[in-house]
């Protein structure tokens, strides 16, 4: 912590987001923590009626006094197409003294002045993010990936969710450094609950959860058209169809496609089980665990770590061009070993790889939840973001090493 000129303490690291979604909540906690609590967080809500609210968590299962927070107003436009962010609170007496850790968004047309304004200001700058779009490949020609990197090169250093993507932005920005704090979630919490899971085995979750004793496919995600989710439920009826008997779908997310999926035409081989958005680790855990393999037809994100953490291995169509067609995630999908990735994102071609999983399941689980406790730990994360503050802001005081929970 430092002081201002009336004597107050002030947090010597703020984090700026539009808006903090439950899965980085426990990032953030354990951030400060290595912080010593010198950290303020700085965001809003997201924009009503989309599906970034199921996301959220009620301020009574965030914890009140968990962390300091700054209310910063969100406009949005266009509903969730583009926002505005007011920067007056981040440089007042309750902001920053030192660091701003700034979420990376294209969508977010006050970024640059918040940049710009940060440097006058004396604090150093981070941007943390993807760096590019999902459907075009880092640094192409398209006008607006040109304005993202021109954004980027105003901050003092950079940090990403993959060494693949750190590598790509460090030959586009020689000038700029980068840092890696690979994406994952509370894995303190999960791989305890997973070890557990597995050691109880998938069928006996599934006669406790009251599922069917059959290969289980696995939805988790935002229930939107770029996620595929009414493609699992095509999945499980062409994979039915190749087995000749009962699969099972669990759907765990929210969104505008439920309900298509909901008014899908029922299959006498297909049993589809809707749990709505769960944001509880522990409560989603069992569910998850119950599955065979992770059927993902559009993008990957975040659910990639998820999965792998409880032991369940990913299908997805195979990424072009170094990775367009999905969130950097898809790195840690190595194919054959914890997954598959599929030819294409028809039915039948990811009903094939879902097939392959099968036949070699208990090595696949194995294989999964090796690979997420060897690179997708809490610490690793927490640790990279601790990097790139110490290299921008060497005199932050940073513990070296996590106190335990």
């Amino acid at each position: 912590m430092t002081h201002d000129a009336s004597g107050r303490t002030r947090p010597e690291v703020g984090y700026v987001a539009r808006y903090i979604p439950a899965y980085r909540m426990d990032i953030v906690r354990a951030a400060a923590r290595r912080l010593e609590h010198g950290l303020v967080v700085a965001s809003g809500n997201p924009p009503g009626g989309t599906s970034m609210e199921s996301l959220m968590v009620s301020e009574e299962e965030e914890g009140s006094g968990a962390l300091s927070r700054l209310d910063v107003r969100n406009t949005w436009i266009r509903g969730e197409w583009l926002h505005w962010q007011e920067m007056g609170p981040l440089f007042g007496p309750n902001g920053p003294s030192r660091v701003l850790l700034i979420e990376e968004s294209p969508r977010t047309l006050s970024l640059p002045g918040l940049l710009r304004t940060a440097r006058k200001r004396g604090l150093k700058t981070i941007l943390w993010g993807h760096f590019s779009a999902i459907d075009r490949p880092l640094g192409s020609a398209d006008w607006r990936d040109r304005r993202r990197l021109a954004t980027a090169r105003m901050a003092d250093a950079l940090l990403t969710y993959t060494d693949p993507l750190r590598d790509q932005l460090a030959d586009l920005m020689p000038e700029t450094p980068v840092f890696t704090a690979r994406n994952t979630l509370n894995t303190d919490v999960l791989f305890p609950v997973g070890d557990a899971l597995m050691e109880e085995g998938r069928s006996a979750i599934r006669t406790r959860l009251g599922l069917p004793d059959v290969p289980t496919l696995l939805f988790l995600g935002r229930m939107i058209p770029e996620k595929g989710p009414v493609r699992v439920v095509e999945v499980a009826r062409a994979l039915a169809q190749e087995r000749g008997s009962a699969v099972s779908v669990v759907m765990i997310g929210d969104g505008p496609e439920r309900s298509a999926v909901e008014a899908m035409t029922p299959h006498e081989n297909v049993h589809v089980r809707f749990l709505g958005a769960m944001t509880d680790l522990k409560a989603s855990a069992p569910w998850i665990a119950a599955c065979d393999v992770l059927v993902n037809p559009g993008y990957l994100g975040l659910s990639v770590n998820h999965a792998l953490a409880l032991g369940v291995p990913v299908v997805a169509p195979a990424p072009t061009d170094g990775g367009v067609g999905h969130s950097p995630e898809w790195t840690y999908v190595r194919d054959a070993e914890n997954g598959r990735f599929a030819s294409s994102n028809s039915a039948s071609d990811l009903a094939n790889a879902a097939q392959e999983v099968l036949r070699e399941q208990a090595a696949y689980q194995a294989r999964a939840a090796s690979f997420a406790r060897r690179e997708l730990r809490l610490d690793i994360m927490v640790s990279g973001i601790m990097a790139a503050i110490g290299h921008v802001a060497p005199d932050v005081s940073i513990q070296d090493v996590e106190p335990a929970a």
